[in-house]
């Protein structure tokens, strides 16, 4: 379909030329009309068929107001205003008999640093604005409420108490290929609701912008205008569908240059679903941890010489051990989907609940073969080894050392950095969301803390923030306070 669309491109700039030339007459000027008419129709069809699209999604498409109470000092009283302080856009994915859904990015309704870190309580749930108020397509604007956010997925949901406003339909992300017509959709710069269109540019694309928060990288990147604004706002194929939520730019001067990305639907659909049901995502893991392999190293295996993910743990009683995966196996696919990196493994996987099977596509000793397990939830997992090491009779080795004034014991092992072997219940670590197993490789300001010297020395800080190795492979920066 790009073919004859090119051609007629090429050939409506041939005709300008002709007229412009002034090569024959008055009569020629009139051919040229007529074949731009002609010309024309097949370019009509075209911005029909996006006129359509912004049809279908436009009611759907909403831009979300974030707002601030600020105290203003006068000469007799201090007075509270309300401040507008970010725009962004969103969608309502769902709505019924009772109220309606809006999803978003999270980072447009939850508070972020100069660092674009979210900002956290004591509980570490990220913090919201004082109000955020949602623009509806019919100029209607209302309150919203928070029903939850997952930071890692950069993925938010807001409630109104409307009923029955209309709702997208969801499409599959899987299928996108490059040079996929896509149109985005959203309020760009607060100048209201716009259109633009584009192609699908490359897929399973990572940038790095989220890695402070260790979130899914996993984009569809396309050429579609996106600009400030536009964040949270849906991409569309040309069947109305959503496959993208708008997320975010790569640019040196802070508009569009043709690098826009978006979370691919069978991701955020899975995390607005959840977020609806249960108010936080339910989120698995088959336990396996991984590293990266050149394309060189590949090759050297026997495969294309194509950069590839090698497993290079497995975590014993996990899904993937009870699967029968084995360090050294290469990972190449997750349901048939290729495997290029660990951004991508990770933003696959996190797409499925605990329970739903996953198919593994992996290489083992020059063969091909596929493993099919159920991710659990990381307590599940902690739950199965704690009753092992109980029924052996193990016991951590060493006393380590002791955090009281934040409610944990660390201690040192075979491995890098020093392992959780204790969290007391509603300690600051147990708000923080540490748990036995744990594995603290790093403190911000000292950077390495690999023994228990380095313990020491923080035990009686005010605060700290550790970077933390879950025995799934994934890692987290934890900010822990205390009073």
């Amino acid at each position: 379909m790009y073919r004859p669309c090119a051609y007629l491109l090429s050939a409506v700039f041939a005709g300008a030329c002709l007229v412009g030339a002034g090569v024959a007459g008055e009569q020629t000027v009139d051919q040229a009309r007529t074949e731009l008419r002609s010309i024309n129709q097949g370019l009509i069809q075209i911005g029909r068929v996006i006129h359509l699209v912004h049809e279908v999604v436009a009611p759907s498409v909403v831009a979300v107001r974030t707002k601030e109470r600020q105290a203003r000092r006068t000469w007799t009283q201090v007075e509270i205003r309300e401040v507008e302080v970010g725009e962004g856009s969103g969608f309502i994915f769902h709505s019924d008999a009772k109220a309606s859904y809006v999803l978003t990015n999270a980072h447009v309704v939850y508070q972020v640093d100069r660092d674009q870190t979210f900002i956290r309580d004591a509980a570490n749930q990220a913090v919201g604005f004082d109000r955020v108020r949602v623009l509806l397509s019919d100029n209607r604007e209302v309150d919203a409420t928070y029903v939850g956010g997952d930071t890692q997925a950069d993925l938010a949901v807001l409630r109104l108490d409307i009923p029955n406003l209309p709702a997208v339909e969801w499409g599959d992300s899987d299928r996108s290929q490059v040079g996929d017509w896509v149109v985005a959709l959203g309020y760009p710069f607060g100048v209201g609701y716009s259109a633009t269109v584009g192609n699908v540019s490359a897929t399973d694309r990572s940038t790095g912008v989220y890695e402070s928060n260790h979130g899914f990288e996993s984009f569809i990147q396309t050429d579609a205008s996106i600009n400030p604004g536009n964040s949270g706002g849906p991409l569309v194929n040309i069947d109305g569908k959503i496959i993208g939520v708008n997320s975010n730019i790569v640019s040196r001067s802070g508009g569009s240059v043709g690098l826009g990305f978006a979370i691919p639907s069978r991701l955020a659909r899975r995390v607005a679903e959840d977020l609806v049901q249960f108010g936080a995502v339910q989120r698995g893991m088959i336990g396996v941890q991984m590293e990266e392999l050149t394309a060189d190293q590949a090759a050297g295996l026997g495969l294309p010489a194509i950069q590839t993910v090698r497993i290079a743990g497995v975590i014993p009683l996990s899904p993937a051990a009870e699967a029968g995966a084995k360090q050294g196996d290469l990972i190449q696919s997750v349901d048939d989907q290729k495997i290029r990196s660990q951004h991508q493994f990770r933003a696959r996987l996190a797409a499925f609940r605990p329970g739903q099977p996953v198919r593994l596509g992996l290489w083992r000793d020059g063969k091909a073969l596929t493993l099919t397990m159920a991710p659990i939830a990381q307590a599940e997992l902690e739950k199965r080894l704690s009753a092992a090491a109980a029924d052996a009779g193990e016991a951590p080795r060493g006393q380590g050392v002791a955090w009281p004034a934040f409610g944990l014991r660390l201690a040192d092992d075979d491995q890098a950095g020093l392992v959780v072997v204790a969290v007391d219940s509603g300690s600051v670590a147990d708000r923080a969301g540490l748990v036995r197993g744990d594995r603290v490789l790093g403190e911000r300001k000292f950077g390495s803390l690999d023994d228990l010297a380095g313990a020491r020395q923080l035990a009686t800080a005010k605060e700290v923030q550790l970077l933390v190795a879950r025995r799934d492979g994934r890692h987290y920066w934890i900010r822990m306070s205390r009073r």
